[in-house]
């Protein structure tokens, strides 16, 4: 939550939904990003899998930050990529000749994207909307407010409250939660959503450059949630910094 710098940073993370359920979701994806001539510009990978239903995405982003003051800063972000859908219906088995007919589908389209984000030193406001299809049903847009502040309790607490709402799906979810990190080295913290499910993270940084997550989710109160069913949901991420990887730029 600071002004940009000349840093480059890769991200990757696995998910696994739904343990005990079979041919449950699962997902990667992989993110980099790095300073160039004042922009930041970034690759997005993602695959995603469920029974015999595949997806994958890859697209590029591009930001530029401005500077309001000495402390706040305004960035605004494109996104452009393409997106595969397909499916294999015989491969769900059986013997049902409907299912062996079915023709399989193989679908490429493009999707685009787009962002605004003020920010300083210990706060941030953004919308976005982060996935938009070129072509297909308009169903599939979301849009998303965001807000956070990172207030210090002491020399060695800090917490940031946080809240994420969609505020274009039909089911307007929205998350609200908080973290505690201990000297900008440890954190742990939990987020509800409005769905009826509990996200709880805990994360590491070693030196400034590189930090470990891990997250499991869980379904509380809600009845309809397939994940009461199963062993919840778990998340892995490795993220690495690496500074002035461009500084002749």
């Amino acid at each position: 939550m600071q002004g940009m710098d000349s840093s480059t940073n890769f991200t990757a993370s696995g998910r696994k939904q739904w343990t005990g359920i079979n041919d449950a979701p699962q997902a990667f994806s992989f993110t980099g990003c790095t300073f160039i001539k004042g922009f930041s510009a970034g690759i997005n990978v993602e695959h995603r899998s469920v029974a015999v239903n595949k997806y994958s995405s890859i697209g590029l982003s591009l930001s530029k930050t401005v500077k309001l003051s000495q402390t706040e800063y305004l960035t605004l972000g494109f996104y452009g990529g393409a997106d595969n859908f397909s499916a294999n219906y015989a491969g769900l088995g059986g013997g049902d000749p409907a299912l062996a007919q079915k023709q399989r589908i193989n679908e490429w389209r493009g999707i685009a994207g787009a962002g605004l984000l003020l920010h300083g030193e210990n706060f941030y406001f953004g919308a976005s909307m982060p996935r938009i299809p070129l072509k297909g049903e308009n169903k599939e847009i979301n849009g998303y407010l965001s807000a956070g502040i990172l207030l210090q309790l002491n020399e060695t607490f800090s917490i940031s409250p946080t809240i994420l709402w969609n505020i274009v799906n039909e089911n307007r979810a929205l998350d609200a939660g908080a973290m505690l990190f201990i000297q900008e080295t440890a954190g742990i913290g939990a987020t509800y959503r409005t769905t009826g499910e509990v996200n709880a993270v805990l994360q590491y940084t070693f030196q400034k450059k590189l930090q470990l997550g891990y997250a499991y989710i869980f379904s509380v109160g809600n009845s309809q949630n397939i994940s009461r069913f199963s062993g919840g949901s778990h998340e892995v991420f490795v993220s690495y910094r690496i500074s002035n990887i461009f500084k002749w730029w």
